[in-house]
């Protein structure tokens, strides 16, 4: 069912440097419907998303030339000429601009070695009319609770269109490793649980979290530390073991590196008698 007609708008916010350099910050967004004018080896000072509901055009980067199919979506890098335009027919275009820390983390998820240019879309086109409509109104408002508002929206966009945990093979790979987090293997031991070469491990892992194998292990051990700690009333000698550390003052020098508390503060601040913790990995879930 076609969707009712958008006026065509853009609105632009200027930079806020406290969202710049702590998280994410908006600073534009629009939509159009049509055949709006062609963008032509545009380079950018900021990454952008451009959400396509609706009709079909031609994508162009460095890499190539790439057919566009509505509903779809593609991660633009700053600093990286691109063209696109719309077929003939037009197309329901949708964009946002987004700079800073966080927009910076995003980046290895949307738009890692091997991955389509251009993404299909999975969240409905009703959802993503509400929130451009909402980011209509936050980024025609002035002031910082606009600016976070706006902010909040663009994550929550973000969320909606990477893809689910179980949408590729990777994602088994990463729960083996999650699995086995708290047993003493080697790499070349848990790419064989996983039935593929280390190299491959490694590459899997990666496009998938960001992380080595040792970076994801110790974050699922820490992760499983932190939920012993706040749930039970285990010695930091037995969570240690639990989740896979011999020697608890390495596994105290370890947790608190990332965590900033050692495990006992972290226990006094977060203590939590009545929540039950997360079963440790290698526990089946009751």
């Amino acid at each position: 069912m076609p969707q009712p007609e958008t006026r065509p708008w853009a609105h632009y916010a200027p930079i806020s440097h406290i969202l710049r350099d702590s998280g994410l910050c908006c600073l534009g967004a629009g939509e159009q419907q049509g055949t709006p004018a062609p963008v032509r080896r545009r380079v950018l000072g900021h990454h952008a998303i451009l959400v396509i509901t609706a009709g079909t055009g031609r994508f162009e980067d460095a890499a190539g030339s790439h057919r566009i199919n509505g509903p779809s979506w593609l991660w633009l890098d700053a600093g990286r000429w691109h063209s696109y335009r719309p077929d003939p027919a037009g197309w329901s275009e949708h964009w946002v601009l987004l700079d800073g820390i966080g927009a910076r983390a995003y980046r290895p998820a949307v738009r890692g070695p091997g991955d389509a240019v251009v993404r299909p879309l999975r969240m409905p086109e009703g959802q993503v009319g509400t929130v451009f409509e909402q980011l209509r109104s936050a980024t025609g408002s002035p002031g910082r609770t606009a600016a976070l508002r706006a902010s909040a929206l663009v994550h929550r966009l973000l969320g909606e269109l990477l893809p689910a945990d179980g949408d590729d093979a990777a994602a088994s790979v990463v729960d083996e490793v999650v699995r086995s987090a708290a047993e003493h293997l080697t790499v070349l031991q848990r790419a064989a649980r996983a039935g593929i070469s280390p190299a491959q491990l490694r590459e899997e892992i990666h496009g998938r979290t960001g992380m080595t194998p040792h970076e994801l292990v110790l974050a699922v051990r820490l992760r499983s530390a932190q939920s012993l700690l706040a749930g039970t009333d285990l010695s930091i000698t037995r969570v240690a073991a639990d989740v896979g550390f011999e020697d608890a003052s390495y596994f105290a020098r370890l947790f608190r590196r990332p965590i900033g508390l050692t495990p006992r503060e972290f226990r006094a601040q977060h203590r939590r008698p009545d929540v039950p913790p997360d079963p440790a990995p290698g526990t089946p879930s009751p």
